[in-house]
């Protein structure tokens, strides 16, 4: 089967993102985007990491695009993302790709739905129930503008509890709702870039196109 390769960079991303990025592709009615294990990459903010991910992905035979997420800290996306798509632009891949930065952090993609995750537990990868965010919690302002998303919703737990990403993340990628991402107040520039990639992935993938996202990446 063909399939869609994601490609990130935490200890804890791999899992959240997928289930991120195909519940998105259902949502928009992307049936035929077919998404494989993700692959966790290094050095993904050079030049050469995102080189070697993209060889990677390249060598499986069965790849049909690419999406490179990453957290981007301080830098800004709208300028570091055609950077980074003009480094797999150089690489000539048989198929679409694309890059998103998560800025600051993936957790942001969190933050809007808090209202739908607080007093829940969290079940992680190995099936135990943890007690999650406190009854209440609650977000206000822009979820990009915070450093240590992680340690806010640390200080969001009930006492003794702090967010692992390793256990956590991908309980919470489980409970965003993308409704309420789309009509976030103010807006969460990082997941309307993830939205579009995926359609732009999908689109591409259909023509058997070799485009890269963003679109105004353009060879130097």
């Amino acid at each position: 089967m063909a399939r869609a390769y994601l490609v990130v960079e935490g200890h804890g991303d791999g899992q959240a993102a997928l289930n991120l990025v195909t519940r998105l592709a259902k949502d928009l009615a992307l049936a035929q985007l077919h998404w494989a294990t993700p692959i966790r990459g290094r050095n993904l903010h050079q030049e050469r990491g995102v080189q070697k991910a993209g060889e990677l992905v390249r060598r499986k035979g069965d790849a049909t695009a690419l999406l490179l997420l990453r957290d981007e800290d301080d830098g800004c996306p709208k300028h570091l993302a055609p950077v980074a798509a003009r480094w797999l632009q150089r690489l000539s891949l048989p198929f679409p790709s694309a890059v998103v930065l998560a800025h600051r952090e993936f957790e942001a993609f969190f933050l809007p739905c808090l209202s739908r995750m607080a007093g829940r537990k969290l079940v992680g990868p190995e099936g135990v129930a943890r007690p999650g965010l406190l009854p209440g919690s609650a977000f206000c302002g822009d979820p990009e503008s915070i450093r240590g998303v992680k340690e806010w919703l640390s200080g969001h737990m009930p006492l003794g509890r702090a967010y692992k990403p390793t256990l956590d993340q991908l309980a919470l990628a489980r409970l965003v709702d993308f409704q309420m991402l789309r009509t976030s107040d103010p807006p969460l520039p990082c997941f309307g870039s993830l939205e579009r990639a995926v359609q732009f992935l999908y689109k591409q993938m259909r023509r058997a196109s070799a485009e890269v996202y963003p679109a105004q990446a353009t060879l130097r």
